[in-house]
């Protein structure tokens, strides 16, 4: 590693040279590096220049170490590090250790490579508000340390009043300040034909205090983020009306709007910063467009609204991108989705013992026309890539991703961070510890995961011998006749994941995908983002059982397995769990069925009174599926023709439940199909 002094940059001797595009104040500082001394470029409000700004000039990447000397001596390292300036914003590189060299402090950092430009730079401390929404009904997570709770509990009505349910909430030591949700093209609508007319203003307006004042609420949060730009000037006025009159009840006003952006703009934000008491500023939800877009709009909106009255929304759920398409997708989900494996060679009639079989991890593997789970840069997220025509990108948001998120409440200085979905149910990754540690300590850790970690691995617990187990293929040597479940093994850098593979060794055996993935029981289903976007679809896993038919060819299949406190974190069946611990049970429906269907039932014999809730958190009977979309062979809840739900229950014995699905079609025919879970309590 070189070691890279830059004394002789700062007046401690080295040639100066003149040549080429280089400034005259450039200097050799190691061979074939050069560097020069620049105009810094504009800082955020968060972060202040403890350095000179250098710009390099490398022949060759190479790992490096730099000692940057500072402007003036300091003895308190808190929130200093090394910064790079690249797409028109600032990025945190490194942590910079300050020592003390000949009586001067230096900022010494180690990097993989030659750094385009540098400076070292603190983030000025303050304390951050911690918001939280819940879907109406939703519960806290427990992870949670917010300050302000957003139930989503109320939406427009044509006539200015409000509809909606309150949600039942502990507001010990937080403020209680639900949120009106006018982001849906219906509810949307009805926003504009309400800020267009004037007595619907004043109504709306009226109706929205008397809500805050008779519930003893601490405020209200509007989330109209689909405002007409022609109703801009009208929207101000509803604002400044709706203000006067919950500050003179002492209540508090805020604002979920979309980040501003080139086009039409609805939204006056110097006008209206005055006016509410939080402004609350919803992401890009393309994760590579968030980057490209998100510093360019906080910078505008620090230069026109106190920043200390924005919060920056952090939405946890991870990213489905097809095409100019993203939407969100449950972390299990996508994580499943990476895990998925398939038999390539040979064909399953041809699997008897001593046969070679070639395993691959269909959405991950190259040869599929997909890509392996890596880091992105321009992302800032651990993406991967499936293969086949629509070329669906993954982004997982984990607390890798969040922190670099974070990094922007820091740097422009903003008031606080709000979760989009801060509820127990959500199917989406823990980043409570990041959050948490953001407002506790006001730190952020940047940390990418190393790449070692996110290679997939292979493992044949039941027999047969894995001739090569690791990386998106593998080969697996058949033993003797039998059933036998490969799992392949992936990681987003935080958490392990497996999902099985069962292979019947017989002549003329059919292959079944069992897509059972590693969830922790304490990770639940999601529930919808509060973005202006699509919500997420069901969550990934299946599991076998016959298809049942009934009149009118109606068929379906349904799987069941189930996940404890044992140490695998395997959705299995059987299921080895401790006594009073809580199992969750996941149920899939696939229908098999020429026309669409509707779940009727539902109906676990052990637990008649169980709800089982698909990915959205709600209830699956009277979900409608599609008609088959030619997936008759396996049991999954890929594709609109399935879903998939849980449910959670104490377990103090063993005991094996029968869970049983009735589907009906239009004209009334119905058929149904049952599975069923073992729970052995040891």
């Amino acid at each position: 590693m070189l070691v890279l002094a830059l004394s002789s940059l700062f007046g401690g001797g080295g040639s100066s040279t003149n040549s080429g595009n280089t400034s005259s104040d450039s200097v050799d500082i190691a061979p074939g590096i050069r560097g020069k001394k620049a105009q810094i470029p504009p800082l955020p409000p968060g972060l202040a220049a403890l350095s000179e700004y250098v710009e390099f000039d490398a022949k060759d990447d190479v790992p490096v170490s730099i000692g940057l000397p500072l402007k003036e001596n300091i003895s308190d390292a808190g929130g200093v590090g090394f910064y790079t300036y690249f797409d028109s914003r600032w990025q945190r590189l490194a942590d910079a250790s300050v020592q003390n060299i000949a009586g001067k402090s230096v900022g010494q950092g180690e990097f993989t490579t030659v750094p385009k430009n540098l400076a070292v730079l603190r983030v000025l401390a303050q304390t951050y508000q911690l918001a939280g929404s819940l879907p109406s009904g939703g519960s806290l997570h427990p992870d949670a340390k917010v300050s302000i709770i957003n139930p989503r509990d109320y939406v427009p009505a044509a006539d200015g009043s409000l509809q909606g349910t309150a949600t039942s909430v502990s507001t010990a030591n937080v403020l209680l300040m639900p949120t009106v949700v006018g982001s849906s093209p219906d509810t949307a609508m009805i926003v504009n034909n309400i800020l267009k007319d004037e007595s619907l203003r004043a109504e709306h307006a009226k109706a929205i205090a008397s809500l805050v004042k008779t519930a003893s609420l601490d405020g209200i949060d509007l989330e109209y983020s689909s405002v007409d730009p022609d109703r801009g000037g009208d929207f101000s006025k509803f604002i400044n009306a709706l203000a006067d009159q919950l500050h003179n009840d002492n209540k508090r006003l805020s604002l979920t709007l979309p980040p501003p952006t080139k086009g039409p703009q609805a939204y006056d934000w110097g006008d209206l910063g005055k006016k509410v008491d939080i402004i609350r500023v919803l992401p890009i939800a393309d994760p590579v467009a968030y980057w490209q877009t998100m510093p360019g709009s906080l910078t505008q909106i620090a230069k026109d609204v106190d920043p200390g009255k924005v919060m920056l929304v952090i939405n946890p759920y991870s990213i489905d991108g097809t095409g100019d398409a993203s939407r969100p997708i449950g972390y299990l989900q996508a994580m499943a989705l990476a895990a998925e494996a398939a038999v390539r060679e040979p064909n399953v009639d041809d699997i008897k013992p001593g046969v070679t079989v070639k395993l691959v991890a269909k959405n991950l593997d190259q040869a599929e026309g997909a890509s392996p789970l890596q880091w992105s840069d321009d992302a800032a997220a651990v993406s991967f890539a499936l293969g086949g025509n629509d070329r669906r990108r993954l982004f997982i948001e984990n607390t890798f991703s969040v922190s670099f998120k974070l990094q922007l409440v820091q740097a422009y200085r903003l008031g606080g961070v709000a979760v989009a979905d801060a509820s127990a149910q959500s199917d989406v990754a823990n980043v409570w510890p990041a959050v948490n540690d953001l407002v506790r300590s006001a730190t952020v850790s940047l940390v990418r995961p190393n790449g070692g970690v996110l290679a997939p691995s292979w493992q044949a617990p039941e027999g047969g011998d894995l001739g090569a187990g690791a990386g998106t293929s593998a080969t697996w040597v058949a033993p003797p006749a039998g059933k036998y479940n490969i799992v392949l093994v992936v990681s987003d850098g935080e958490r392990r994941f497996g999902r099985k593979l069962q292979i019947e060794v017989k002549k003329g055996a059919e292959l079944a995908v069992t897509p059972l993935v590693t969830f922790a029981p304490e990770t639940h289903t999601p529930t919808p983002s509060p973005q202006a976007s699509e919500t997420p679809t069901p969550s990934a896993g299946a599991s076998n059982s016959p298809s049942a038919t009934a009149a009118a060819n109606l068929s379906l299949q349904v799987g069941k397995r189930a996940d404890g406190d044992d140490p695998d974190q395997v959705f299995s069946d059987p299921e080895t769990t401790s006594a009073g611990s809580t199992v969750t049970y996941r149920i899939v429906i696939d229908n098999d069925s020429d026309v669409p269907v509707t779940i009727s039932s539902v109906v676990d014999d052990l637990y008649p009174g169980a709800i089982c809730v698909d990915s959205h958190g709600q209830n699956v009977v009277g979900h409608v599926l599609a008609a088959d979309d030619g997936d008759k062979d396996t049991t999954t809840e890929n594709g609109p023709d399935g879903t998939a739900c849980t449910f959670t229950e104490t377990v103090n014995s063993t005991a094996n439940d029968t869970v049983t699905v009735t589907i009906q079609d239009s004209a009334g025919h119905s058929a149904s199909d049952r599975d069923s879970a073992e729970v052995i309590v040891s």
